[in-house]
């Protein structure tokens, strides 16, 4: 309930003129005040009359009239009804010191009610609930205001929300005081204004000359928080903001001057992602690394080898002039398009195309502030800090993170189509210009720097040159690694065509000479960033990509980048500069200790170690052991090995518990090939890659430009989204099955229309995804589908999703849109619901419809993609997506029972039980005009 102890516990009313917290019977009408408060950040207090006092939020960007806009709204401590009618000024260093406005004031009743007495008693009730629902009657605020109380946040955490209404609008608000008619500027300015002062406990406080002062950043942390719509943070689940005090921070080192040389922390390359609750988990962004300095009011943006960025973008130049403290941070500055995704090439061409996409800079680090040297304070309190102090816009925003849950957090930037992860002990300080174990990059897809030695001769209707000649150092040596000749457009084409004839030279700068015909050797001053599959046994990269030019990196920093194995000291994992045969050598000697081994812990943790996922490789090799032998899965390997496809690592273990191999995957498509063409042919694949096996998420893979074999069908389909096209690939044939497979994918995931009519599917899907909940329920809601389709006509084809679920899908003729049908599955799906509301929904967040059925009719959509028919899935048990018949859905029903096994034999005794699917397409026009008779 309201109470004042809080507010006079924080003031020494002796030495302060404001009014003392008593509490207040309330009169004929109840009041607000909206107060404008300049203290060491803007924001406005927002105060509800309640049970004699002003209960209290800080608001940082103030109310809106706008229904679409959400409002942060810190609850704070309750004031007293004096203070409705306080314009003034608190003194500079006294607690919420600054300029104050009453910025609009008036009366107001909960929603609903009509009268005094009886909006008291609801008023209780809703604060209670962290529901407030009020009718305001301002000079500025009018009509329906509503503030909610956010969970799963801090406690403090509400949201201020304007209700729909006819007060409802997108109209700014007049910025001076409802009671004189005065700006900020004019009230702090006018010396006969009231002043309040104010101390936290009476006491004089002798201060330290080494600890840096924050009263003002911890009070505006107090009352400000964190604004989760303007921060736009990465992560799903960031830990929330902390205050912080001047104590926290002792540790500091005072300096005399300003550094101005100060070069970013650079991570180890890591070989795969693990969970660890000493260790942060940050976004990885494809830009340019920035270290930001401001320095009595100048901005100065350095790339990681000491290069100005600041001609290059300039408008991130201005935006960093919202900072008035002398700050250090880094950051990394992208351009993004529409949906978030970052693309290096319009980063690198921002200059000439300033209007392609949105120039950013996310912020991850503070390393200097007000002449302290932060480097030496912990990480997540050096975050903390940085999180208060960015003032952040559209284009500055402060990079979130998620707390040791390392799997969770690729897997969310994998589905955001992400580079990766930054993994960061959280304890760890902060090492200038110095690579650290304490950060490790974990890439989603392989990238790896490169040296730029020389380019040949381009031939057919290419223009400027034909390839890159690549490589790293080593020893001090330039070792060939191989040539890519694509991920080039016209421009880049002629932009790097005049940087590599301005240092061409007569020698081979490698140490090798490369036997290219039509080489021209340049002067190895340029780096290339390239995507590539892998390194091959002969140590070139492996269906490579070029993804654009780094300015910001030294040529003679460029190592081949291994990742290393994970050492049992603390999680690290180390980059090797030998090759990669080398590497594996290396980590096979990597093992637990024998007493490690020997001896059981005496607690077990949740929490996947370093050490522990060391230990884990070795179980996988014990699988490889139980099950049938290498030279058994290698003797099967020629009944699928063909001219076309070369078949790598048949032996690799997929599912450890089963002991299915790589090989077994591979031998059930090619056995599979005839069942499964007919519902992939002529579809774009977004190859869903698991080169591990099911111990990892995997990868999407759309783009295959200058990745598949010659022989391999593609098409270039343009993305309104990135603005580019993307080159899909095709599979019409048991080879291309096959070569997929032996990429790793165990699941094949088709589009649901073809080329030729692509804006048009050819089915349409009922995704009934359950949510903890029965199977029984599964079934009796697949019933209920089957049930409504029938009283239309309408064929239903059945089968499992290959994991948890089921799917019911139907043929219609490829002439409709993606949103028709998506229409259709919606309006059958609400059918559903309404008959079985009890164990169905169409409730999209999962913690809203736990013990339920899902019925996705979103999967319905231009390029999303579901397992096909006779699919395997990266789950445990190697379970396959098997169409099914509707009477097989009895009591004895179990998913489990169609996997990598049970398939093949059961195609032969039962044949396709879609056979003729294509042929009963449905002309959906005719089937809605049933719908509306």
């Amino acid at each position: 309930m309201p109470k004042l102890s809080e507010y006079n516990k924080k003031r020494d009313f002796n030495k302060t003129a404001e009014p003392k917290g008593t509490v207040k019977k309330g009169g004929k009408e109840l009041r607000f005040v909206v107060q404008k408060h300049a203290a060491s950040h803007l924001h406005y207090d927002f105060r509800l009359e309640i049970d004699g006092v002003l209960v209290s939020w800080a608001v940082p960007k103030g109310p809106i009239a706008d229904t679409s806009v959400k409002r942060l709204a810190m609850h704070v401590e309750d004031h007293p009804m004096d203070y409705i009618d306080f314009e003034g000024t608190i003194p500079k260093g006294e607690y919420g010191g600054g300029t104050v406005m009453v910025w609009d004031t008036g009366t107001y009743l909960a929603e609903g009610i009509d009268n005094v007495a009886d909006s008291e008693k609801v008023l209780r009730k809703m604060y209670k609930e962290g529901n407030i629902k009020i009718v305001m009657n301002g000079k500025k605020l009018k009509g329906s205001y509503h503030i909610v109380q956010m969970h799963g946040r801090e406690e403090n955490s509400w949201l201020l929300l304007k209700g729909k209404d006819e007060y409802a609008d997108k109209k700014d608000f007049d910025q001076t005081s409802v009671l004189t008619g005065r700006t900020l500027e004019e009230i702090g300015k006018d010396k006969k204004s009231d002043v309040w002062e104010s101390n936290h406990d009476g006491k004089t406080e002798t201060k330290n000359p080494n600890k840096i002062d924050l009263e003002e950043v911890a009070d505006a942390v107090e009352q400000l928080k964190t604004d989760s719509e303007s921060k736009k943070k990465t992560a799903t689940e960031t830990e929330t903001s902390q205050t912080f005090t001047a104590e926290d921070v002792a540790d500091a080192k005072k300096l005399d001057e300003f550094p101005t040389n100060w070069l970013p922390q650079l991570a180890t390359l890591a070989d795969e992602v693990f969970d660890n609750e000493d260790w942060i988990y940050e976004t990885k962004y494809d830009g340019y690394r920035a270290i930001i300095e401001v320095n009595d009011g100048d901005v100065n943006l350095v790339s990681r080898n000491g290069i100005s960025f600041n001609d290059r973008y300039k408008p991130l130049v201005k935006a960093f002039d919202a900072i008035t403290n002398d700050v250090i941070l880094d950051g990394e500055i992208v351009v993004e398009d529409t949906k978030g995704i970052s693309h290096f090439q319009w980063l690198q061409y921002y200059a000439d195309n300033p209007d392609r996409g949105t120039l950013k800079c996310y912020v991850f680090d503070i390393l200097y502030f007000n002449g302290f040297d932060l480097t030496s304070l912990e990480l997540v309190q050096r975050k903390r800090i940085l999180e208060a102090l960015l003032p952040q816009s559209d284009q500055i925003i402060y990079s979130g993170h998620i707390k040791g849950k390392g799997s969770k957090a690729l897997k969310e930037v994998e589905q955001k189509g992400g580079e990766g992860l930054i993994a960061k002990k959280a304890s760890s300080k902060y090492y200038i210009n110095k690579r650290s174990k304490d950060w490790l990059k974990i890439k989603i897809s392989k990238e790896q720097e490169m040296v730029i030695g020389g380019f040949t001769d381009p031939k057919g209707s290419r223009t400027a040159f034909g390839s890159l000649l690549l490589g790293y150092y080593e020893d001090g040596k330039l070792i060939y690694s191989g040539k890519v000749g694509t991920g080039f457009n016209e421009e880049s084409l002629k932009d790097i065509y005049e940087k590599l004839t301005a240092l061409e030279q007569k020698t081979s700068p490698f140490s090798i000479k490369p036997k290219e015909p039509g080489a021209h050797w340049i002067k190895p001053d340029l780096v290339a960033q390239i995507k590539y599959s892998e390194w091959t046994e002969t140590n070139s990269l492996r269906h490579p990509v070029f993804m654009g030019l780094r300015t910001d990196k030294d040529p003679k920093d460029v190592i081949k980048e291994i990742a290393g194995p994970l050492t049992p000291e603390g999680g690290n994992l180390e980059a090797e500069k030998t090759t990669k045969k080398n590497a594996v050598k290396k980590a096979d000697k990597v093992k637990p200790a024998k007493a490690d081994s020997d001896k059981k812990p005496a607690k077990e943790t949740k929490t996947k170690t370093a050490e522990k996922v060391i230990e884990e490789k070795t179980p996988a090799k014990k699988a490889a052991a139980k099950t049938k032998s290498t030279s058994k899965t290698m003797k099967s390997k020629a009944g699928y090995d063909t001219e076309k496809v070369e078949v790598t690592h048949p032996e690799k273990i997929f599912w450890p518990k089963e002991g299915y191999t790589k090989g077994d995957v591979i031998a059930y498509y090619n056995e599979m090939a005839d069942y499964i063409l007919p519902y992939i042919k002529d579809r774009p694949e977004s190859m869903r890659r698991t080169p591990d096996g099911i111990v990892k998420e995997g990868f999407f893979q759309k783009n295959v430009a200058g990745m598949v074999p010659d022989w391999a069908q593609t098409e270039k389909i343009h993305s309104d989204s990135t603005k580019e096209d993307i080159e899909y690939l095709i599979c019409n044939d048991k080879e291309t099955l096959i070569y997929m497979a032996n990429l790793g994918c165990i699941e094949i995931n088709p589009w649901s229309s073809r080329v030729g009519t692509l804006d048009n599917p050819d089915y349409i899907i009922f995704d009934l995804d359950p949510n903890k909940t029965t199977i029984e329920n599964l079934v009796t809601t697949a019933k209920k589908v089957k049930e409504i389709l029938d009283s239309l006509n309408i064929k239903g084809y059945l089968k499992t999703s290959g994991g948890k679920g089921l799917h019911v899908f139907i043929p219609i003729k490829p002439k409709y849109t993606y949103e028709q049908s998506r229409d259709f599955s919606h309006i059958i799906s609400q059918a559903v619901n309404a008959a079985l509301p009890d164990i169905t929904s169409l409730e999209r967040m999962p913690k809203k419809r736990e013990g339920k059925v899902y019925l996705d009719f979103l999967q319905n959509g231009k390029g999303k993609t579901m397992a096909c028919a006779y699919s395997l899935r990266p789950r445990e048990g190697a379970t396959a997506s098997a169409p099914l018949e509707w009477d097989e859905l009895d009591d004895t029903f179990d998913l489990k029972n169609y996997n990598i096994k049970t398939l093949p034999k059961r195609v032969k005794e039962k044949g396709d039980l879609w056979e003729g699917f294509f042929k009963d397409a449905l002309d959906l026009e005719e089937v809605l005009n049933k719908l509306s008779q």
